[in-house]
């Protein structure tokens, strides 16, 4: 029980030696400086974090601003000179006069359980950037859980909820592949038995003519059963746009010299993101996404991975949402989107 509980203990938050960038505000001692961190700098924050979702990853935004016209601004909270939390917006000025802002889960506190009052600033100081009455219209999606304390937060804030709460599940990486395989639900432990008896060979890759295989598939599903999610080309630039090759991660299945399965993971931080898939007809009958995610899975834990975050639990997709939730991992409700 020690060894897990070190394993799980988050590493301490850096602390910086200078503050450079733009002053954001501050309150109760708190603040906030926006543009003063580097790509490297903001991803050893986010390895601090743990559990740090994608969308707050220095890749996504740039892959949002690579697509959209919307731009990344991010943020750092510090309590003096050490850092407390971050955040990365996505600003859209029209005309200059107004603005379109987008927070997706965020913000992220280094720790793991911050003191009520230090999130109430950190909220304080975001809300407090993009006023209302100032043409400014904040889409606020924080990394909340849906309870009474969450909404009463946003409230307070003279936000009100636009959206209901987006479900996911995150997977304890830490607790070993022994403990993990233990944990799988019955049906998907059989399934990946199966699938590792058949003659599948498993190829890797972190980019290249594996990831184009794996988007086209993707759109060609997507369009085909006209599902929301992210498209092929947006995979493709956050893909394209990962710190590190090694931060990309694609595990293709092949029967003979056909490829009937793949998978993509993206790795931020000490965190990563099973990002999309696709199984055709022959690799539904092997069982191959199974092997793919389950290989995928030790791949990570075995590099250092923490948490990996499973992606979308949508009531409208039962068969996927039963898939990922056959990992053992519970599912969690975010407050929702918040104007």
């Amino acid at each position: 029980m020690a060894e897990r509980q070190n394993q799980r203990r988050r590493k301490p938050a850096p602390v910086a030696k200078t503050n450079t960038g733009r002053p954001g505000g501050s309150r109760d001692g708190i603040d906030l400086i926006w543009a003063g961190e580097s790509e490297r700098g903001w991803n050893q924050l986010l390895a601090t974090v743990g559990r740090a979702p994608i969308e707050q990853s220095w890749p996504y935004g740039d892959a949002i601003a690579a697509g959209s016209p919307y731009r990344p601004v991010r943020g750092v909270f510090r309590q003096g000179r050490r850092p407390i939390a971050l955040v990365q917006a996505l600003v859209w000025s029209i005309a200059g006069a107004v603005r379109l802002v987008k927070v997706v889960r965020g913000p992220l506190f280094l720790d793991e359980a911050p003191d009520p009052a230090i999130l109430a600033a950190v909220f304080q100081l975001i809300r407090d950037c993009w006023p209302l009455a100032r043409a400014n219209a904040l889409f606020w999606t924080p990394e909340l859980a849906q309870d009474n304390a969450s909404t009463a937060l946003m409230r307070g804030l003279g936000m009100r909820r636009t959206v209901t709460g987006y479900s996911t599940a995150w997977l304890d990486l830490s607790i070993g592949v022994d403990a993990l395989r233990a944990g799988l639900h019955q049906k998907w432990r059989n399934q990946l038995v199966r699938a590792e008896r058949e003659r599948l060979r498993v190829r890797d890759s972190h980019g290249g003519a594996a990831l184009g295989w794996l988007v086209e598939r993707h759109d060609e599903h997507r369009r085909r059963r006209g599902f929301s999610g992210p498209t092929g080309t947006f995979a493709a630039a956050l893909a394209l746009l990962a710190t590190k090759p090694q931060d990309v991660l694609i595990l293709v299945a092949e029967r003979g010299s056909d490829p009937v399965a793949g998978v993509l993971f993206l790795r931020h931080g000490d965190a990563a993101t099973y990002y999309l898939a696709w199984t055709s007809s022959d690799g539904r009958d092997a069982h191959a996404h199974n092997r793919l995610l389950w290989e995928g899975i030790e791949r990570l834990a075995d590099s250092g991975v923490r948490w990996l975050d499973l992606g979308g639990i949508d009531a409208s997709m039962l068969g996927v949402s039963r898939f990922k939730l056959g990992l053992g991992a519970p599912p969690e409700t975010l407050t929702g989107t918040w104007l």
